[in-house]
């Protein structure tokens, strides 16, 4: 069990908006040191923008903006500049859920189905027994982002369609065995809060949870925040240079990733969770029993290699909405964030009543680096561990996995059977094909003769089929910004038809809710050679 602060934090000293004075404790790091460490990780990581708050000890000694909300343009990031936390939104599903169980609503124990009678996992026993507990800690037996496809790129996807799926995904491991990261099931917890409050879910989060605590300034999604609102615009590196590229959230997506939030109003969250569950204004949102629910570990989570090996976190696990681990031996409570174009993290230290909140308007590991950075600064003469530097740390571990994926791709392509011929002429490839959870995609010829692939699902997942070996292709997507080409295989029956595809990202670097390996797309349609197969091109 994870043990909490040393004292309740009094909640009155959240109302203070003034930044507290540096040298009131001589171990804490200066707002000086700290935005050091900021200047130098945009400069590491490219970053156009950044927000960063600190709570400490009942205080709100840091919260800043930094950098441009946009390239190109003058509108500076400041402390009220909304970013997208992504899953960091996970605990706030937790606890409106959490709200409910309060008020004798619910259970986390009760199975899904006595709320979504219509929720059905792939195995008949698993959907029995599947709990809302489940919903939230990754131990489903399902893949590592299964079913993300449905919402990335962003889809022609409904929420009663991610239920639907469900049945259709397949799992890995047996159920509640192993930790694999999952959104659907979130965007499920979402609705049973939903159906249990008679109000929609973003109206729930938003009614009873964030303007309760002061956080007026954030909505439950991207689409909730209003055109002329304060808001960074996401962007990504493209061979090296800024790009801005709009949001891939899908607003269905709400309880898994959607909260917009400034680094202000989460430093009235980090200091709601370091105050156990208690608002600015002294009530409580949550009772203490439930705030204990939602920090209680639940599934074992598997290291992050340069974390174990520079803090000694060798024990992970997550609990509702929380990964619970420790640094330099002291208990913490993290979670991170990713969409496309900007990236979150928040750490609470409840021993050092210490929280820190991080988001950067870049696909990057910024605010990773920066979070590490400034809680190691607030240990250091208390850790014998502390004193390293941390943004060097996380610029070397991208370096190395970005040197890595390079590499893997680099020798899928030098071994490949370069002179080899797919088994048929093109027109045999043409047609639609269809995967129970993800629906259909379509492959057709353009007029240079080659093999055009589109998704009927997302829009984005769009471009010429690129010949590899044999009958597998490489669909090289039109926005190039997705940074996500994946192999296309074509499987033959015995008779020598065209059946159905199989894929996989090329790099091994691909965001994983790209979950192309999870697809079977079975043919469908042959109308469009009418039903014959061609020999091959020789």
């Amino acid at each position: 069990m994870i043990i909490l602060g040393r004292r309740l934090l009094a909640a009155t000293l959240f109302l203070g908006v003034g930044l507290a004075d540096p040298m009131a404790a001589s171990a804490a790091p200066t707002p000086q040191s700290i935005e050091a460490s900021i200047e130098r990780t945009m400069k590491e990581f490219s970053v156009p923008g950044m927000a960063v708050s600190v709570v400490h000890e009942g205080k709100l000694v840091y919260a800043r903006g930094h950098g441009v909300r946009e390239v190109g343009r003058d509108e500076t990031v400041d402390d009220r500049t909304l970013f997208q936390i992504a899953s960091v939104s996970k605990a706030f599903t937790t606890t409106a859920l959490a709200i409910l169980a309060d008020e004798g609503k619910l259970d986390w124990d009760d199975p899904v189905i006595d709320y979504l009678p219509e929720f059905r996992m792939h195995d008949p026993w698993v959907t029995r027994e599947f709990t809302i507990r489940d919903l939230l800690t990754h131990r489903s037996g399902l893949p590592l982002g299964a079913g993300d496809l449905l919402l990335f790129p962003r889809g022609n996807t409904t929420r009663d369609e991610v239920i639907r799926a469900m049945r259709y995904l397949k799992p890995s491991t047996s159920f509640r065995s192993e930790y694999a990261y999952d959104n659907l099931l979130y965007i499920v917890a979402g609705e049973v809060v939903a159906r249990v409050a008679g109000m929609p879910f973003e109206d729930f989060v938003e009614q009873r949870l964030l303007f309760p605590l002061g956080m007026t300034d954030c909505r439950a999604t991207l689409a909730r925040a209003e055109g002329n609102a304060n808001r960074a615009t996401p962007h990504l590196l493209v061979e090296e240079e800024l790009q801005t590229t709009s949001s891939l959230e899908s607003s269905i997506g709400a309880a898994a990733g959607g909260i917009n939030c400034s680094a202000a109003s989460m430093a009235t969250w980090g200091g709601f969770v370091l105050a156990k569950g208690v608002a600015p204004d002294g009530g409580r949102i949550i009772s203490e029993k439930q705030f204990g629910e939602l920090l209680k570990p639940v599934t074992l989570l598997p290291g992050s290699g340069y974390v174990v090996e520079h803090t000694g976190a060798y024990l992970s696990a997550y609990a509702l909405g929380w990964g619970v681990s420790t640094f330099y031996g002291e208990p913490l409570l993290s979670h991170g964030g990713a969409l496309w174009g900007m990236t979150t993290m928040l750490v609470i230290l409840p021993e050092q009543e210490l929280a820190v909140f991080v988001s950067n308007n870049l696909l990057s590991p910024a605010p990773r680096a920066i979070v590490f950075d400034i809680v190691d600064q607030y240990l250091r003469e208390s850790s014998p561990d502390a004193g390293k530097d941390w943004i060097a740390i996380v610029a070397e571990a991208t370096s190395e996995r970005r040197q890595d994926a390079a590499e893997t791709v680099a020798a899928a392509e030098a071994s490949r059977a370069a002179h080899s011929k797919p088994s048929l002429l093109l027109d045999a490839y043409v047609g639609t094909y269809r995967d129970n959870w993800y629906g259909d995609i379509r492959i057709s010829i353009q007029e240079n003769r080659r093999l055009y692939f589109q998704s009927l699902r997302s829009e984005s997942l769009a471009g010429p089929l690129e010949h590899f070996q044999f009958d597998t292709f490489i669909a090289r997507w039109e926005d190039t910004r997705l940074n996500a080409d994946a192999y296309v295989s074509f499987t033959l029956t015995p008779e020598g038809e065209v059946e159905r595809i199989r894929m996989k990202a090329v790099s091994p670097a691909t965001d994983f809710s790209f979950d192309y390996h999870d697809l079977d797309l079975v043919r469908i349609d042959d109308a469009q050679t009418g039903g014959r197969q061609n020999k091959p091109e020789l």
